[in-house]
């Protein structure tokens, strides 16, 4: 191999003109990449260097076991007081790992790399030889001002950050009240992702309670009767982590119940985190934390679904990746969109609808113009039964975040569905409970993430064999029989205490 090349999905691919100059014309390059390059980028990218290319992302480099020994070598707990500060090491010890096994199969000594974004980290790649060159982005990190880094500017942010986190407490913070068995509960944050789980009739808490939360993290705390309650999603700097508070933590989507990041461990020494049922348990005792099932939970079950005669509309739904795992890569979801364009291609008289997943746009996710690159591809399969889902928020390049397409829920995306597909999607469950057939698909090769679920017998696919094979199965009387089994499983794991 002649050059090496590291980007992002975060680089505007024909700013990879500039590159011309550092490397030779017609030499081979090799591009490592953190997603996956589809066909149509492939060409372009080639095209722009004027160089024959063979393109490898991440998780092609390292393997399951290696992955997630990344994210145990990671955490260290003694060092590390913030979550971030996790995912920082988790980034940088994978991209050491990744380099020096790319370096090792392929010499080479003209080394680029034109990226500091979306699970790169630049300094580990220069320490194996590489060079910066700067391109254009869809999303520009800004550099932190140091240059007036002096004791009184330290201590005005100290007093604006203060005064930030005292209205946030006093105005912001959303504290709701309810009893239960003797006890009275607040909950913290908002209901959304979790009301229909929770047994309890909860009103707003008057305007004492976040007085008192103010005090709370002002290290004034006192032992009262009162169970303090949040979610994983709303409760990050709420409450302090304080013996003197009782505090639970709810689950509130699906947990991998394999999941080897770390992260739960950040949430505070003292606090007991609530499940939803017995499959919600699992990633707890993963990593033995204190846990148990919500005490006033509401039971699911799920219905028998609507067994459809006929196939006409198959919804994917997209999960996404993030630096705090290194045993999700970013290039996992654009495998989903790739094997789903080939499936369409098979089934040409079937509607197929991939429903990117909102955060995606996070220019710490997937990246700002991640959404309309699959947009972009699977205009460019010019399939007329694949489409992506008309709710797409997008991003301008100033990194404000706006809605480039109309809006719609996953409601109307389910409209006429007759099964759904997804990795580890709590959308998938959702579905169940409004009588769709759901199967979960991961073609990455490495461990499936919602094996709890796949365990209780629901569908589990590995490749695109395995979904055709589905598909051509779903009207059949034994897989009828078979699902049937495990919606009864399913039922009976919830009635578990």
């Amino acid at each position: 191999m002649d050059n090496i090349i590291v980007i992002t999905q975060n680089i505007k691919l024909p700013s990879l003109i500039k590159l011309r100059e550092y490397i030779k014309q017609g030499s081979k390059t090799l591009i490592v990449s953190t997603q996956f390059i589809f066909e149509n980028e492939a060409s372009e990218i080639e095209s722009y260097l004027n160089s024959k290319c063979k393109f490898v992302n991440f998780s092609d480099v390292l393997c399951d076991a290696e992955l997630e020994a990344c994210d145990v070598a990671a955490f260290n707990p003694t060092e590390q007081k913030y979550v971030f500060e996790y995912y920082e090491k988790i980034k940088r010890i994978k991209n050491r790992r990744i380099a020096e096994k790319i370096t090792a199969n392929y010499p080479c000594v003209n080394k680029i790399i034109v990226s500091d974004d979306l699970g790169l980290s630049l300094d580990e790649w220069i320490k194996c030889g590489f060079q910066y060159i700067s391109c254009e982005y869809y999303h520009q990190i800004e550099a932190i001002n140091v240059k007036n880094n002096n004791v009184f500017i330290s201590q005005l942010r100290s007093i604006y950050h203060f005064l930030g986190h005292l209205v946030r407490s006093l105005f912001g913070q959303k504290i709701y009240k309810a009893s239960y068995d003797g006890k009275r509960y607040l909950f913290y944050g908002s209901l959304n992702r979790i009301a229909y789980r929770i047994d309890l009739d909860f009103h707003p808490a008057s305007f004492v309670e976040n007085m008192k939360l103010v005090l709370f993290n002002w290290g004034i705390v006192w032992n009262d009767n009162v169970v303090r309650l949040s979610t994983l999603h709303e409760c990050y700097g709420v409450l302090p982590d304080n013996k003197k508070l009782n505090i639970k933590l709810i689950q509130d989507g699906y947990l991998p119940g394999n999941y080897s990041s770390k992260y739960l461990k950040f949430y505070g020494n003292n606090v007991e985190y609530y499940a939803w049922d017995a499959l919600g348990k699992m990633i707890f005792k993963y990593h033995d934390l204190p846990h148990r099932i919500m005490p006033f939970r509401k039971k699911l079950f799920l219905p028998i679904p609507n067994f459809p005669s006929k196939i006409k509309k198959v919804l994917c739904v997209a999960s996404g990746a993030g630096d705090w795992t290194a045993l999700k890569n970013r290039s996992d979801e654009d495998k989903m969109i790739y094997v789903f364009g080939k499936i369409a291609a098979v089934f040409p008289g079937i509607e197929f609808v991939y429903r990117c997943h909102p955060v995606w746009i996070h220019p710490q996710h997937q990246g700002v113009n991640s959404i309309l690159r699959a947009v972009t591809y699977i205009e460019w399969l010019n399939l007329p039964n694949l489409k992506v889902s008309c709710n797409i928020p997008n991003a301008n390049e100033k990194g404000k975040f706006i809605l480039s397409y109309k809006r719609s829920s996953f409601e109307d995306d389910l409209k006429g569905v007759d099964i759904v597909f997804g990795e580890h999607s709590i959308s998938m469950i959702d579905a169940a409970f409004k009588n769709i057939l759901f199967a979960s698909c991961n073609v990455t090769g490495r461990r499936d993430l919602f094996v709890g679920v796949s365990d209780l017998g629901f569908p589990h696919c590995e490749s695109l064999e395995d979904i055709v094979s589905l598909l051509r199965s779903l009207t059949t009387s034994e897989f009828k029989v078979e699902y049937t089994k495990a919606i009864m499983n399913y039922n009976e794991m919830t009635n578990i205490e």
